[in-house]
This record gives C-alpha cells, sequence and structure tokens, in this order.
C-alpha cells in the first residue's frame, strides 16, 4: 500500500499546488478588478465633471437673458418709485404752499373781520371836507410803538 499513500501523496501534492495557483490567480484577479474599477471611476468623475462644466455652462447662458431682464425690472421699478417719490413731494410741497397760503388769507381775514367790528363802534364823518371821526374819550386806550389808539368795540 505505500504505492497508493505516495499516490495521494503526490496527489494532495498537485492539489495544495493547484489551490495555491488559484488563490494566487484570484488574488491577481481581485487587484485586476479593483484597479479596472478605480480607473472607470476616474472615468466616471471625469465624464461627470466635463458633464457638470457643460451643465454649469448651458444654464448661464440660458439664465443670462432673464438675469438682465430681472435687472431691468429692479432698474425700472426703482425709476418709478423715485419718480412716484420726487412726485409726492412735490404734490406735498404744494400742499403745504397753498395751506400757507390759505392761512395767511384767513389772518388777513380775521383781521378785516376784527376791523370791521371795530368800525362798526366808530363813527367816521366829512369836517370841513376831512375825514374825521367820533371818539368816547372816556374809553380805554391802547399803547403801541410810540402810539396811543382808543379800544373801540368790546
Amino acid at each position: 500500500m505505500p504505492d497508493g499513500l505516495d499516490q495521494v501523496t503526490v496527489s494532495l501534492g498537485r492539489l495544495h499546488t493547484l489551490v495555491a495557483d488559484l488563490q494566487h490567480q484570484a488574488a491577481d484577479c481581485r487587484q485586476q478588478l479593483h484597479a479596472a474599477r478605480e480607473r472607470e471611476e476616474a472615468q466616471f468623475r471625469q465624464s461627470m465633471d466635463a458633464m457638470f462644466q457643460e451643465h454649469r455652462r448651458r444654464m448661464e447662458l440660458a439664465l443670462r437673458p432673464a438675469i438682465v431682464r430681472a435687472w431691468q425690472v429692479v432698474a425700472a421699478a426703482a425709476g418709478v418709485l423715485i419718480l412716484m417719490f420726487a412726485g409726492s413731494l412735490l404734490l406735498l410741497k404744494q400742499a403745504n404752499e397753498r395751506l400757507s397760503a390759505a392761512q395767511a388769507r384767513a389772518e388777513a381775514a380775521e383781521v378785516d373781520a376784527q376791523v370791521q367790528e371795530a368800525a362798526r363802534h366808530v363813527e367816521i364823518s366829512s369836517c370841513g371836507g376831512r375825514p374825521c371821526i367820533r371818539i368816547d374819550r372816556s374809553a380805554a386806550t391802547w399803547k403801541s410803538e410810540g402810539r396811543e389808539y382808543v379800544l373801540v368795540g368790546d
């Protein structure tokens, strides 16, 4: 039986060599697959980067007119707002001038009304062709700027 044992030993040696060769081939295949995967990943990254850059360039070209229009709209809106603000200021100035003029007229009318009210208490006549008034010497007087006035009315 030593012959059979030698054959088994030789067969086991061949089997061990075959397994070692297969393991070596599997390791080589793994390394080749890993290298191929890394090359493919690098190629994929480059392709994706190129596609992204092209997509970005196309988007910028497509959006450029819209961005220009948006800025034009913003500028036009700002211009309209500035014109409206200037117009409002002009209208406010005119309204203020009208109010001031109306206040001045009202004050003048008030003074005129006071003068007319006072004139109702004074008798104006003609004395030898010259105007004259009749006043009550016992009435109270008012002094202003070195002159003396007789208070007329209540």
